[in-house]
């Protein structure tokens, strides 16, 4: 019997967006008392030609993972995709820019803001493999703490078990419905869990995308 674990869920529908010049910001999740590793997520539309410029008052570690279309950094000169994660350490003081590389439409994308890890030195790209479905991999190699994300077939289920049980779980659903520990999540929701061992969840429609990572 699954032991129901304590935990708030942000639903997409509630969320509220912000309408920029050059883009459309919602946040996702923000960590103002600094409880977990992760402090911020953000989902990103970039309008055609459009950017977006981060500035931050401390040192910060950022992953960023396009759902959609195709995105450029200042200082980092490839091109990052839909499939691909970039993961990088702010300077105080220094702008990230994000700047929307498809002349024709828009591109859709999430940054995470984490702690700063040491550990991360350069601009590090990663390659997202969903040849194998029902698995989880890792979307970024170089962060410290486990992330995970899989695209699953309806009624596939997976498990996890955490590396630290005193962490907790962020998980985002990004395409299609899961029941993710007992709860129904849908396209775009995500979740806080807490006080949980091992993490369960199933796929409710065909060639649903989950990503989670502990905090």
């Amino acid at each position: 019997m699954l032991v129901q674990s304590p935990s708030k869920i942000f639903k997409n529908d509630f969320r509220i967006w912000q309408e920029n010049d050059k883009n459309t910001v919602t946040e996702i999740l923000n960590d103002k008392d600094r409880t977990y590793t992760l402090y911020n997520v953000k989902e990103v539309v970039l309008d055609i030609e459009g950017e977006l410029r981060l500035s931050f008052e401390e040192e910060r570690t950022l992953l960023i993972l396009p759902l959609y279309g195709e995105i450029i950094i200042n200082d980092f000169y490839e091109t990052i995709s839909a499939g691909m994660s970039l993961t990088l350490n702010t300077q105080k003081g220094k702008d990230i820019v994000i700047k929307n590389m498809i002349y024709h439409d828009q591109t859709d994308l999430l940054i995470f803001e984490l702690k700063k890890q040491e550990n991360i030195q350069n601009y590090t790209k990663n390659v997202l493999d969903f040849t194998l479905k029902n698995n989880v991999f890792t979307i970024s190699k170089v962060l410290q703490q486990p992330n995970f994300i899989g695209l699953y077939n309806g009624r596939a289920e997976g498990y996890y078990a955490l590396k630290d049980a005193d962490k907790s779980i962020f998980g985002m659903v990004l395409n299609g419905a899961f029941e993710f520990q007992n709860r129904l999540m849908e396209n775009r929701d995500a979740i806080l869990l807490w006080e949980l061992e091992e993490l369960e969840f199933e796929a409710l429609s065909e060639n649903a995308l989950i990503l989670f990572m502990e905090v």
